[in-house]
């Protein structure tokens, strides 16, 4: 069983779940539109993105709205893991037309919100994300959602955040404290504003109590995303 890694509920008071509140909050202000799609995305692998998008959409749901967590990270999918579940079919077979999205919906993972999971995805991922069907798909869950939250790739590993951002109101971006370079956050932030996407704002995750990331220290920046994607779709197997 996948681990489960959902922090926030109405009772927690803590700082994480504080602030989830705070992120909610914010994006409502930005954005007062009734029904949003929302991309959530990284400069690079680890940084917490699926940890921001699952309890996000959490947040949302807590709320009362409708809201469905669809993971668009075809090539190393981790959505389902923050849930307790297992996930071996989903997004990527409705796109290939193999299977209808109704049949593969997990239906109230938590209250008021569903999971559209995927399975693991080597090849054409790019083409089936930025195709006519991805797009009718995100219209049909629309009419459904107050809200879909799109899980996705790290930016420097693919650029399906940016693709993803035509279709969506806007993008959530993860950095992790002091894991990445200045260079890989422009490098990132350059292939959203390139795609004209709307950038909500920056969360600044893995920050512990005495203001310290204990994530890794910077590294070399690499001009090309080729070792990136072979750390990121092996890690896991």
């Amino acid at each position: 069983m996948a681990e489960r890694k959902l922090f926030f509920n109405l009772d927690d008071q803590g700082p994480i779940a504080e602030s989830l509140r705070v992120l909610r909050t914010n994006i409502q202000f930005i954005d007062e539109k009734e029904k949003k799609t929302v991309v959530v995305t990284s400069s690079i692998p680890k940084e917490g993105k699926s940890f921001i998008a699952a309890n996000y959409a959490m947040s949302e749901a807590l709320v009362g709205k409708k809201v469905l967590l669809l993971d668009c990270d075809l090539r190393r999918p981790r959505a389902h893991s923050s849930f307790g579940i297992k996930g071996h079919h989903g997004l990527g077979e409705v796109l290939m037309g193999e299977k209808n999205v109704e049949d593969l919906i997990v239906r109230e993972v938590e209250r008021n919100l569903d999971l559209l999971p995927t399975k693991h995805l080597e090849h054409n991922v790019t083409e089936l994300l930025q195709s006519k069907k991805m797009k009718s798909l995100l219209k049909k869950l629309q009419e459904s959602y107050d809200l879909v939250v799109m899980d996705t790739a790290p930016l420097i590993v693919a650029t399906d955040a940016a693709i993803l951002s035509k279709v969506s109101d806007g993008v959530i971006f993860v950095n992790g404290y002091d894991m990445t370079s200045k260079k890989e956050l422009m490098y990132a932030k350059e292939i959203l504003s390139s795609a004209g996407a709307n950038i909500y704002g920056m969360v600044v995750n893995k920050i512990d109590h005495s203001g310290y990331g204990y994530g890794y220290k910077n590294h070399g920046y690499y001009n090309y995303n080729y070792k990136y994607y072979q750390d990121y779709i092996k890690e896991d197997k």
